[in-house]
């Protein structure tokens, strides 16, 4: 059950639905290889997740998505309905799912096969819902219609009220056109990712569509994981340091330090204040934070918004 204590993340409605979102979704995602004790750390911090106010969770990029179906209700084993779950498919994991005895999947069964595929994932997160389905088209625009979710209607039981996402590999040069209702698309966002804002950005101030935003820190760059990995890595045996690359990929982060003047607040917070201000992003997906930085990225919103002066500055920064 919810805390009782004030959550600090807001919920955000999905246009044209009476559905929400927290502001922030948690992604969820197990090593590889690890001790019992990590999923047993993994459910603490997704509970505690929850009392801050998450009640989004992400297992679309799970590198092992079975077991990260798992924790979910390993958390939460009691039901709670304004916990939403992001699932993500695609041909290539549909087809990924079927054991050698099954053959190729024929293309006229690729709803058979969606439907029957979310259906065993129901069955490891119950009894917390399904709620959005990610779908990936992938880069070939030759498949045809079974690149487009809006030609799969799975019919099974619990499925029917299911949201479906579109994600966005590259930003097209205009919103791309759906025959489902309602308008929602995932893609990447951040300080250092801006592709998507002359996109979705109305100038009539209204929003058409809500997207699910993903990558806010830039795979580790602006919350600094990014630099822990590459410490990691410089271990015995390690090869040289490649400073070039290494330089490529911290200048753009190093031109952001004037959000973080004054130590009001961490860049992660800062990234985090960017992605949300634009009321079509419905919630910011993260991976979840590690003990030490839990407190600092899930109470963001008690860093200062960021101002005028320090977006027009950002303008310059590319």
């Amino acid at each position: 059950m919810p805390s009782r204590e004030a959550p600090t993340i807001d919920r955000r409605r999905v246009l044209g639905t009476d559905r929400f979102f927290s502001a922030v979704a948690v992604s969820v995602d197990p090593p590889v290889v690890a001790p019992p004790s990590a999923d047993a750390r993994a459910v603490a911090l997704l509970r505690r997740a929850r009392e801050l106010g998450v009640t989004t969770f992400d297992v679309a990029d799970a590198r092992f998505p079975g077991r990260a179906e798992r924790l979910i209700p390993a958390a939460f084993p009691s039901p709670d309905p304004e916990i939403a779950v992001i699932v993500g498919r695609s041909i290539e994991s549909l087809a990924r799912e079927r054991t050698p005895r099954d053959g190729p999947m024929p293309s006229k069964g690729v709803d058979a096969a969606l439907e029957e595929s979310l259906e065993q994932t129901q069955r490891r997160l119950a009894p917390v819902p399904v709620s959005v389905v990610e779908w990936d088209p992938g880069t070939d625009e030759s498949s045809g219609d079974t690149s487009d979710p809006t030609a799969l209607h799975p019919a099974g039981a619990g499925l029917a009220d299911l949201l479906w996402a579109i994600r966005l590999r590259s930003p097209p040069v205009a919103v791309p056109k759906t025959a489902r209702s309602p308008v929602l698309f995932t893609g990447e966002l951040s300080l250092l990712d801006r592709e998507l804002l002359p996109l979705f950005d109305p100038t009539s101030g209204k929003p058409e569509a809500s997207v699910i935003a993903r990558n806010p820190f830039s795979d580790g760059r602006l919350d600094g994981s990014r630099f822990a990995a590459a410490a990691m890595l410089a271990g015995p045996g390690a090869g040289p340091v490649d400073l070039r690359q290494l330089r490529a990929e911290f200048d753009p982060v190093l031109a952001l330090g004037f959000l973080t003047k004054g130590r009001q607040r961490t860049l992660a917070q800062a990234a985090l204040r960017f992605v949300l201000r634009w009321p079509w992003v419905v919630t910011s997906v993260i991976p979840l934070p590690t003990p030490e930085r839990f407190e600092e990225i899930l109470r963001f919103g008690t860093s200062p918004p960021l101002t005028d002066e320090e977006l027009a500055q950002l303008v310059l920064v590319k």
